[in-house]
Protein backbone atom coordinates (compact mmCIF):
# COMPACT_ATOMS: atom_id res chain seq x y z
CA UNK A 1 0.00 0.00 0.00
CA UNK A 2 2.56 2.32 0.54
CA UNK A 3 4.22 1.32 -1.99
CA UNK A 4 1.56 2.89 -4.40
CA UNK A 5 1.49 5.67 -2.31
CA UNK A 6 4.97 6.62 -2.83
CA UNK A 7 4.47 6.19 -6.74
CA UNK A 8 1.90 9.07 -6.60
CA UNK A 9 4.19 11.03 -4.71
CA UNK A 10 6.59 10.62 -7.10
CA UNK A 11 4.36 11.13 -9.56
CA UNK A 12 3.42 14.72 -8.64
CA UNK A 13 6.47 15.81 -7.68
CA UNK A 14 7.85 15.17 -11.79
CA UNK A 15 4.79 17.26 -12.65
CA UNK A 16 6.11 19.48 -10.52
CA UNK A 17 9.17 19.73 -12.57
CA UNK A 18 8.13 19.47 -15.68
CA UNK A 19 5.93 22.49 -15.79
CA UNK A 20 8.22 24.50 -13.88
CA UNK A 21 9.24 25.69 -17.29
CA UNK A 22 6.58 27.68 -18.24
CA UNK A 23 6.39 29.90 -14.56
CA UNK A 24 8.83 32.36 -16.29
CA UNK A 25 7.63 35.57 -14.52
CA UNK A 26 5.72 36.57 -12.09
CA UNK A 27 2.31 36.89 -13.31
CA UNK A 28 2.60 33.16 -14.99
CA UNK A 29 3.71 32.02 -11.19
CA UNK A 30 0.82 33.44 -9.91
CA UNK A 31 -1.99 33.09 -12.05
CA UNK A 32 -0.98 30.83 -15.05
CA UNK A 33 -0.81 33.56 -17.59
CA UNK A 34 -4.52 33.71 -17.50
CA UNK A 35 -4.71 30.18 -19.97
CA UNK A 36 -6.44 27.68 -17.78
CA UNK A 37 -9.26 25.94 -19.69
CA UNK A 38 -12.44 24.70 -18.16
CA UNK A 39 -11.72 21.35 -17.18
CA UNK A 40 -8.55 21.95 -15.43
CA UNK A 41 -9.97 25.40 -13.70
CA UNK A 42 -13.36 23.23 -12.02
CA UNK A 43 -10.47 20.37 -11.41
CA UNK A 44 -8.65 22.97 -8.86
CA UNK A 45 -11.56 24.85 -7.78
CA UNK A 46 -13.29 21.72 -6.61
CA UNK A 47 -9.60 19.86 -5.36
CA UNK A 48 -9.18 23.92 -3.54
CA UNK A 49 -11.94 22.98 -1.35
CA UNK A 50 -12.05 18.50 -1.14
CA UNK A 51 -9.28 18.50 1.41
CA UNK A 52 -8.81 17.63 5.04
CA UNK A 53 -11.94 19.04 6.18
CA UNK A 54 -13.96 17.56 3.51
CA UNK A 55 -12.68 14.03 3.56
CA UNK A 56 -11.19 13.28 7.50
CA UNK A 57 -13.61 16.21 9.40
CA UNK A 58 -16.74 15.05 7.25
CA UNK A 59 -16.07 11.88 7.93
CA UNK A 60 -15.49 12.25 11.57
CA UNK A 61 -18.36 14.07 11.75
CA UNK A 62 -20.33 11.93 9.70
CA UNK A 63 -18.96 9.32 12.73
CA UNK A 64 -20.28 11.29 15.57
CA UNK A 65 -23.16 13.16 14.17
CA UNK A 66 -24.96 11.58 11.63
CA UNK A 67 -24.57 11.90 7.57
CA UNK A 68 -26.66 14.88 7.30
CA UNK A 69 -23.83 17.24 10.10
CA UNK A 70 -21.29 15.30 8.19
CA UNK A 71 -21.78 16.82 5.03
CA UNK A 72 -22.01 20.45 6.44
CA UNK A 73 -18.91 21.43 5.78
CA UNK A 74 -19.08 20.11 2.44
CA UNK A 75 -21.86 22.14 1.75
CA UNK A 76 -20.54 24.92 2.86
CA UNK A 77 -17.60 24.53 0.49
CA UNK A 78 -19.46 23.47 -2.57
CA UNK A 79 -22.09 25.95 -2.03
CA UNK A 80 -19.25 28.80 -1.50
CA UNK A 81 -18.42 27.87 -4.64
CA UNK A 82 -21.41 27.57 -6.92
CA UNK A 83 -22.52 30.82 -4.97
CA UNK A 84 -19.54 32.20 -6.24
CA UNK A 85 -19.93 31.31 -9.86
CA UNK A 86 -23.26 32.59 -10.25
CA UNK A 87 -22.71 36.02 -8.29
CA UNK A 88 -19.18 36.67 -8.61
CA UNK A 89 -16.47 34.60 -10.44
CA UNK A 90 -17.44 36.14 -13.74
CA UNK A 91 -17.13 39.63 -12.69
CA UNK A 92 -13.69 39.43 -10.83
CA UNK A 93 -12.33 37.77 -13.88
CA UNK A 94 -13.58 40.61 -15.94
CA UNK A 95 -12.13 43.53 -13.54
CA UNK A 96 -8.38 41.65 -14.01
CA UNK A 97 -5.91 41.69 -11.36
CA UNK A 98 -3.98 39.08 -9.15
CA UNK A 99 -5.70 39.01 -5.52
CA UNK A 100 -8.85 40.01 -3.89
CA UNK A 101 -7.18 43.44 -2.76
CA UNK A 102 -6.77 44.82 -6.55
CA UNK A 103 -10.31 44.84 -7.02
CA UNK A 104 -10.56 46.69 -3.96
CA UNK A 105 -8.25 48.66 -4.85
CA UNK A 106 -10.40 49.65 -8.22
CA UNK A 107 -13.54 49.76 -6.29
CA UNK A 108 -12.44 51.97 -3.34
CA UNK A 109 -9.08 53.31 -4.30
CA UNK A 110 -5.51 52.24 -3.40
CA UNK A 111 -5.18 52.24 0.32
CA UNK A 112 -1.76 50.94 1.58
CA UNK A 113 -2.98 51.42 5.24
CA UNK A 114 -5.83 48.21 3.76
CA UNK A 115 -3.15 46.14 1.76
CA UNK A 116 -0.95 45.90 5.07
CA UNK A 117 -4.10 45.42 6.80
CA UNK A 118 -5.14 42.22 5.03
CA UNK A 119 -1.66 40.81 4.62
CA UNK A 120 -1.45 40.95 8.25
CA UNK A 121 -4.51 39.54 9.12
CA UNK A 122 -4.79 36.54 5.68
CA UNK A 123 -0.97 34.72 6.73
CA UNK A 124 -2.37 33.41 10.13
CA UNK A 125 -6.04 32.60 7.62
CA UNK A 126 -4.27 31.09 5.28
CA UNK A 127 -1.62 29.32 7.50
CA UNK A 128 -3.97 27.81 9.70
CA UNK A 129 -6.06 25.76 7.09
CA UNK A 130 -3.04 24.94 5.47
CA UNK A 131 -1.48 23.47 8.88
CA UNK A 132 -5.16 21.25 9.02
CA UNK A 133 -4.22 19.94 5.86
CA UNK A 134 -0.81 18.60 6.77
CA UNK A 135 -2.25 17.34 9.81
CA UNK A 136 -4.82 15.40 8.57
CA UNK A 137 -2.14 14.41 6.04
CA UNK A 138 -0.17 13.13 9.03
CA UNK A 139 -3.45 11.35 10.74
CA UNK A 140 -3.63 9.33 7.72
CA UNK A 141 -0.56 8.03 7.50
CA UNK A 142 0.00 7.48 11.20
CA UNK A 143 -2.99 5.34 11.07
CA UNK A 144 -1.15 2.79 8.61
CA UNK A 145 1.97 2.87 10.65
CA UNK A 146 3.66 5.91 9.36
CA UNK A 147 4.80 8.51 12.87
CA UNK A 148 2.40 11.47 12.51
CA UNK A 149 5.87 13.62 12.36
CA UNK A 150 7.57 12.18 9.52
CA UNK A 151 4.12 11.89 7.91
CA UNK A 152 3.30 16.20 8.31
CA UNK A 153 7.01 16.41 7.09
CA UNK A 154 7.05 14.30 3.61
CA UNK A 155 3.40 15.64 2.80
CA UNK A 156 4.65 19.04 3.55
CA UNK A 157 7.40 18.88 1.45
CA UNK A 158 6.29 16.89 -1.73
CA UNK A 159 3.95 20.23 -1.52
CA UNK A 160 6.10 22.84 -1.07
CA UNK A 161 8.92 21.42 -3.82
CA UNK A 162 5.26 21.30 -6.93
CA UNK A 163 4.53 24.48 -5.60
CA UNK A 164 7.39 26.39 -5.87
CA UNK A 165 8.34 24.81 -9.41
CA UNK A 166 5.28 25.05 -10.95
CA UNK A 167 3.45 27.92 -9.55
CA UNK A 168 -0.14 28.02 -10.67
CA UNK A 169 0.24 25.75 -13.69
CA UNK A 170 2.60 22.94 -11.30
CA UNK A 171 -0.57 23.33 -8.76
CA UNK A 172 -3.25 23.10 -11.59
CA UNK A 173 -2.58 20.41 -13.26
CA UNK A 174 -1.69 18.00 -10.46
CA UNK A 175 -5.20 19.23 -8.58
CA UNK A 176 -6.38 17.54 -11.73
CA UNK A 177 -4.72 14.50 -11.19
CA UNK A 178 -5.37 14.45 -7.26
CA UNK A 179 -8.89 14.73 -7.68
CA UNK A 180 -9.05 12.27 -10.56
CA UNK A 181 -7.79 9.48 -7.71
CA UNK A 182 -9.80 11.17 -5.55
CA UNK A 183 -13.46 10.77 -7.51
CA UNK A 184 -12.17 7.17 -8.04
CA UNK A 185 -10.99 6.11 -4.13
CA UNK A 186 -13.38 8.16 -2.19
CA UNK A 187 -16.76 6.61 -4.15
CA UNK A 188 -15.40 3.03 -3.90
CA UNK A 189 -15.08 3.44 -0.04
CA UNK A 190 -18.14 4.85 0.10
CA UNK A 191 -19.76 2.02 -1.94
CA UNK A 192 -18.45 -0.74 0.70
CA UNK A 193 -19.51 2.14 3.81
CA UNK A 194 -23.39 1.68 1.93
CA UNK A 195 -22.85 -2.01 1.71
CA UNK A 196 -22.58 -2.35 5.45
CA UNK A 197 -25.30 -0.33 6.43
CA UNK A 198 -27.58 -2.46 3.72
CA UNK A 199 -26.07 -5.81 5.24
CA UNK A 200 -27.04 -4.22 9.25
CA UNK A 201 -30.26 -2.99 8.13
CA UNK A 202 -29.67 0.67 9.87
CA UNK A 203 -29.32 2.18 5.78
CA UNK A 204 -33.18 4.11 6.34
CA UNK A 205 -32.06 5.21 10.14
CA UNK A 206 -28.90 7.08 9.02
CA UNK A 207 -30.57 8.67 5.69
CA UNK A 208 -33.71 9.11 7.73
CA UNK A 209 -32.24 11.35 10.61
CA UNK A 210 -32.72 15.68 10.54
CA UNK A 211 -30.64 17.82 8.52
CA UNK A 212 -30.06 19.95 12.21
CA UNK A 213 -30.15 17.31 14.53
CA UNK A 214 -31.41 19.33 18.44
CA UNK A 215 -29.11 21.10 19.73
CA UNK A 216 -26.39 21.92 16.78
CA UNK A 217 -28.24 24.70 15.19
CA UNK A 218 -24.72 26.47 15.95
CA UNK A 219 -22.34 24.03 15.30
CA UNK A 220 -24.10 24.17 11.72
CA UNK A 221 -23.71 27.58 11.55
CA UNK A 222 -20.44 27.69 12.19
CA UNK A 223 -19.52 24.57 9.88
CA UNK A 224 -21.36 25.86 6.90
CA UNK A 225 -21.51 29.51 7.14
CA UNK A 226 -17.96 30.45 6.89
CA UNK A 227 -16.71 28.97 3.70
CA UNK A 228 -20.20 29.70 1.82
CA UNK A 229 -20.07 33.23 2.08
CA UNK A 230 -16.27 33.84 1.82
CA UNK A 231 -15.31 31.87 -1.00
CA UNK A 232 -16.15 34.31 -3.24
CA UNK A 233 -13.67 36.65 -1.98
CA UNK A 234 -10.71 33.85 -0.68
CA UNK A 235 -7.40 34.76 -2.13
CA UNK A 236 -7.41 30.75 -3.63
CA UNK A 237 -10.32 31.11 -5.62
CA UNK A 238 -9.98 34.48 -6.56
CA UNK A 239 -6.13 33.62 -8.40
CA UNK A 240 -8.07 30.97 -9.60
CA UNK A 241 -10.92 33.10 -11.27
CA UNK A 242 -7.87 34.85 -12.74
CA UNK A 243 -6.43 32.03 -14.30
CA UNK A 244 -9.07 31.01 -16.18
CA UNK A 245 -9.06 31.82 -19.85
CA UNK A 246 -12.19 33.84 -19.55
CA UNK A 247 -15.10 35.21 -17.35
CA UNK A 248 -17.86 32.45 -18.87
CA UNK A 249 -15.03 29.18 -17.86
CA UNK A 250 -14.07 31.31 -14.53
CA UNK A 251 -18.21 30.98 -13.68
CA UNK A 252 -18.82 27.26 -14.88
CA UNK A 253 -15.69 26.28 -13.02
CA UNK A 254 -17.09 26.91 -9.76
CA UNK A 255 -20.45 26.26 -10.33
CA UNK A 256 -19.47 22.82 -11.83
CA UNK A 257 -16.57 22.38 -8.93
CA UNK A 258 -19.09 23.47 -6.18
CA UNK A 259 -21.73 20.10 -7.19
CA UNK A 260 -18.00 17.88 -7.06
CA UNK A 261 -17.24 19.06 -3.74
CA UNK A 262 -20.98 18.54 -2.49
CA UNK A 263 -21.03 14.89 -3.88
CA UNK A 264 -17.36 14.10 -2.40
CA UNK A 265 -18.75 14.92 1.17
CA UNK A 266 -21.78 12.88 0.98
CA UNK A 267 -18.90 10.03 -0.01
CA UNK A 268 -16.88 10.83 3.01
CA UNK A 269 -19.98 11.70 5.49
CA UNK A 270 -21.79 8.36 4.61
CA UNK A 271 -18.38 6.27 5.49
CA UNK A 272 -18.39 8.11 8.91
CA UNK A 273 -21.79 7.88 9.60
CA UNK A 274 -21.69 3.70 8.40
CA UNK A 275 -18.10 3.33 10.26
CA UNK A 276 -20.16 4.52 13.11
CA UNK A 277 -22.01 1.37 13.02
CA UNK A 278 -19.83 -1.37 11.83
CA UNK A 279 -16.85 -0.26 14.29
CA UNK A 280 -18.45 1.43 17.11
CA UNK A 281 -15.12 0.83 19.09
CA UNK A 282 -12.85 2.70 16.93
CA UNK A 283 -12.49 6.36 17.23
CA UNK A 284 -14.41 8.76 15.22
CA UNK A 285 -11.55 10.20 13.35
CA UNK A 286 -9.88 6.58 12.61
CA UNK A 287 -13.26 5.42 10.90
CA UNK A 288 -12.25 6.47 7.38
CA UNK A 289 -8.29 4.95 7.89
CA UNK A 290 -9.83 1.94 9.26
CA UNK A 291 -12.40 1.38 6.68
CA UNK A 292 -9.91 1.38 4.18
CA UNK A 293 -7.20 -0.88 5.89
CA UNK A 294 -9.63 -3.13 6.51
CA UNK A 295 -11.98 -3.74 3.86
CA UNK A 296 -9.84 -3.73 1.08
CA UNK A 297 -6.99 -5.36 -0.64
CA UNK A 298 -3.26 -3.45 -0.39
CA UNK A 299 -3.28 -2.40 -4.24
CA UNK A 300 -6.84 -0.58 -3.77
CA UNK A 301 -5.93 0.36 -0.19
CA UNK A 302 -2.97 2.18 -1.69
CA UNK A 303 -5.20 3.90 -4.34
CA UNK A 304 -7.78 5.17 -1.63
CA UNK A 305 -5.22 6.56 0.73
CA UNK A 306 -3.35 8.40 -2.39
CA UNK A 307 -7.15 9.63 -3.34
CA UNK A 308 -7.37 10.94 0.83
CA UNK A 309 -4.23 12.61 0.94
CA UNK A 310 -4.76 13.97 -2.52
CA UNK A 311 -7.58 15.72 -1.09
CA UNK A 312 -5.45 17.22 1.55
CA UNK A 313 -2.79 18.03 -0.31
CA UNK A 314 -4.12 19.66 -3.36
CA UNK A 315 -6.30 21.84 -0.99
CA UNK A 316 -2.89 22.49 0.89
CA UNK A 317 -0.83 23.53 -2.27
CA UNK A 318 -4.04 26.12 -2.34
CA UNK A 319 -3.21 27.39 0.81
CA UNK A 320 0.96 28.48 -0.35
CA UNK A 321 -0.25 29.81 -3.30
CA UNK A 322 -2.23 32.24 -2.11
CA UNK A 323 0.01 33.17 1.12
CA UNK A 324 2.89 33.77 -1.88
CA UNK A 325 0.33 35.83 -4.12
CA UNK A 326 -0.38 38.42 -0.66
CA UNK A 327 3.20 38.37 -0.22
CA UNK A 328 4.73 39.13 -3.40
CA UNK A 329 1.68 41.13 -4.56
CA UNK A 330 0.10 42.69 -1.35
CA UNK A 331 2.86 43.63 0.71
CA UNK A 332 5.88 43.32 -1.55
CA UNK A 333 4.58 44.82 -4.84
CA UNK A 334 1.95 47.37 -3.23
CA UNK A 335 3.02 48.49 -0.03
CA UNK A 336 6.83 48.61 -0.86
CA UNK A 337 6.91 49.18 -4.32
CA UNK A 338 3.28 50.31 -5.47
CA UNK A 339 4.27 52.16 -8.33
CA UNK A 340 5.76 49.32 -10.12
CA UNK A 341 4.29 46.13 -12.05
CA UNK A 342 4.28 43.13 -11.06
CA UNK A 343 6.01 41.15 -13.79
CA UNK A 344 8.61 44.31 -13.84
CA UNK A 345 9.75 43.42 -9.89
CA UNK A 346 13.02 41.58 -10.56
CA UNK A 347 12.59 39.39 -7.50
CA UNK A 348 8.54 39.18 -7.21
CA UNK A 349 8.78 35.45 -7.75
CA UNK A 350 11.63 34.65 -5.34
CA UNK A 351 9.68 36.20 -2.90
CA UNK A 352 6.44 33.94 -3.80
CA UNK A 353 8.94 31.10 -3.43
CA UNK A 354 10.53 31.98 -0.47
CA UNK A 355 7.13 32.54 1.13
CA UNK A 356 6.22 28.93 0.34
CA UNK A 357 9.54 27.77 2.08
CA UNK A 358 9.03 30.03 5.19
CA UNK A 359 4.92 28.73 5.34
CA UNK A 360 6.28 24.93 5.93
CA UNK A 361 8.63 25.57 7.76
CA UNK A 362 5.95 27.11 10.24
CA UNK A 363 3.48 25.06 9.00
CA UNK A 364 5.11 21.59 10.49
CA UNK A 365 6.02 23.50 13.61
CA UNK A 366 2.21 24.46 14.41
CA UNK A 367 1.00 21.04 13.13
CA UNK A 368 3.28 19.26 15.90
CA UNK A 369 1.01 21.73 18.51
CA UNK A 370 -2.23 21.86 16.98
CA UNK A 371 -5.50 20.11 17.67
CA UNK A 372 -8.66 19.47 15.85
CA UNK A 373 -8.63 20.05 12.32
CA UNK A 374 -11.89 21.26 11.04
CA UNK A 375 -11.86 23.88 13.98
CA UNK A 376 -8.17 24.92 13.20
CA UNK A 377 -9.18 25.78 9.92
CA UNK A 378 -12.13 27.92 10.54
CA UNK A 379 -11.11 29.98 13.80
CA UNK A 380 -8.14 31.14 11.96
CA UNK A 381 -10.28 32.29 9.37
CA UNK A 382 -12.27 34.67 11.40
CA UNK A 383 -9.99 37.87 11.43
CA UNK A 384 -9.52 38.51 7.31
CA UNK A 385 -13.28 37.70 6.63
CA UNK A 386 -14.52 38.76 9.48
CA UNK A 387 -13.77 42.21 8.09
CA UNK A 388 -12.66 42.12 4.28
CA UNK A 389 -15.89 40.30 2.84
CA UNK A 390 -18.45 42.48 3.23
CA UNK A 391 -16.72 45.28 1.97
CA UNK A 392 -15.46 43.01 -1.15
CA UNK A 393 -18.44 40.72 -2.18
CA UNK A 394 -20.56 44.66 -1.08
CA UNK A 395 -18.51 46.60 -3.22
CA UNK A 396 -19.38 43.76 -6.41
CA UNK A 397 -22.88 43.66 -5.76
CA UNK A 398 -23.75 47.22 -4.32
CA UNK A 399 -23.33 50.14 -6.73
CA UNK A 400 -23.76 52.75 -3.75
CA UNK A 401 -20.96 51.26 -1.53
CA UNK A 402 -18.82 53.85 -0.60
CA UNK A 403 -15.15 54.10 0.41
CA UNK A 404 -15.98 55.38 4.07
CA UNK A 405 -18.26 53.14 4.03
CA UNK A 406 -16.13 50.29 3.35
CA UNK A 407 -13.33 51.92 5.46
CA UNK A 408 -15.56 51.92 8.33
CA UNK A 409 -16.89 48.21 7.60
CA UNK A 410 -13.27 46.81 7.62
CA UNK A 411 -12.91 48.24 11.39
CA UNK A 412 -16.39 47.12 13.23
CA UNK A 413 -16.14 43.49 11.28
CA UNK A 414 -12.38 43.28 11.61
CA UNK A 415 -12.61 44.19 15.45
CA UNK A 416 -15.35 42.01 16.14
CA UNK A 417 -13.83 39.18 13.81
CA UNK A 418 -10.55 39.65 15.88
CA UNK A 419 -12.06 39.63 19.46
CA UNK A 420 -14.04 36.50 18.20
CA UNK A 421 -10.40 34.25 16.93
CA UNK A 422 -9.22 35.43 20.52
CA UNK A 423 -12.36 34.34 22.09
CA UNK A 424 -11.59 30.79 20.66
CA UNK A 425 -8.27 30.50 21.43
CA UNK A 426 -6.95 29.52 24.97
CA UNK A 427 -6.21 32.75 26.64
CA UNK A 428 -8.78 35.50 29.25
CA UNK A 429 -11.01 36.12 26.06
CA UNK A 430 -11.67 32.59 25.86
CA UNK A 431 -15.55 31.44 25.89
CA UNK A 432 -16.51 35.02 25.80
CA UNK A 433 -18.63 34.77 23.35
CA UNK A 434 -20.51 31.79 21.67
CA UNK A 435 -17.61 30.74 18.88
CA UNK A 436 -19.70 29.12 16.40
CA UNK A 437 -21.73 32.43 15.68
CA UNK A 438 -18.99 34.60 15.83
CA UNK A 439 -18.03 35.04 12.15
CA UNK A 440 -21.86 35.53 11.44
CA UNK A 441 -21.92 38.23 14.27
CA UNK A 442 -18.93 40.16 12.39
CA UNK A 443 -20.62 39.36 9.20
CA UNK A 444 -24.15 41.31 10.23
CA UNK A 445 -21.88 44.22 12.15
CA UNK A 446 -19.79 45.02 8.79
CA UNK A 447 -22.86 44.76 6.61
CA UNK A 448 -24.47 47.07 8.44
CA UNK A 449 -22.05 49.81 8.81
CA UNK A 450 -21.59 49.12 5.64
CA UNK A 451 -24.34 50.62 4.31
CA UNK A 452 -24.93 53.02 7.18
CA UNK A 453 -21.93 54.89 6.44
CA UNK A 454 -22.54 54.56 2.15
CA UNK A 455 -25.66 56.16 2.82
CA UNK A 456 -24.50 58.66 5.10
CA UNK A 457 -21.72 59.76 2.18
CA UNK A 458 -23.55 59.11 -0.67
CA UNK A 459 -22.91 57.15 -3.84
CA UNK A 460 -18.62 56.90 -4.57
CA UNK A 461 -17.05 57.08 -7.40
CA UNK A 462 -17.92 54.69 -10.33
CA UNK A 463 -15.83 51.96 -10.69
CA UNK A 464 -13.22 51.64 -14.50
CA UNK A 465 -14.86 49.41 -17.22
CA UNK A 466 -12.99 46.18 -16.89
CA UNK A 467 -10.61 47.18 -19.99
CA UNK A 468 -8.85 50.19 -18.02
CA UNK A 469 -8.61 47.75 -15.12
CA UNK A 470 -6.60 45.57 -17.43
CA UNK A 471 -4.87 47.84 -19.51
CA UNK A 472 -3.33 49.48 -16.46
CA UNK A 473 -2.03 46.51 -15.25
CA UNK A 474 -0.75 44.58 -18.57
CA UNK A 475 -3.44 41.98 -17.96
CA UNK A 476 -4.63 39.86 -20.64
Amino acid sequence: MLVVVGLFFALILGIGVWVSKRAKKASEFLIAGRQVNLLLTTATLAAMQIGAGVIMGGSEEGAQSGLWPGMWYGIGCGGGLILAGLLAAAKFRRRGGYVPLDFFSDRYGERRGVRVWAWMSNIPSLLGIFVAQIMAAGSILSGFGVDYRLGVVVVGLIIMIYSALGGMWGVVIVDFIQLTVTLTGIPLVAIIAFSRLKASGAAAAVFGGPFIPPGMFSKAVFLILPFLLSISVSYDAYMRFQAAKSARVARWGAILGGLIVIAVSFCTALVGAAGRIAFPGVASGAVLPHMVRTSLPPLAAGIVVSAILAGTMSAANCLLLSLAGTCSRDFYNKVLHPDARLDDLKHAKLVSRLTIVGALVAGVAVAFAAKGILYTMIIFNYPYMGSMLVPLLGGLLWKGATPKGAMAAIAAGGAAGVFSFLAGLPGPLHGAINVDLGLLGAHLLAAAVLVTVSLATKAGPQSPPASAVLNSRGGS
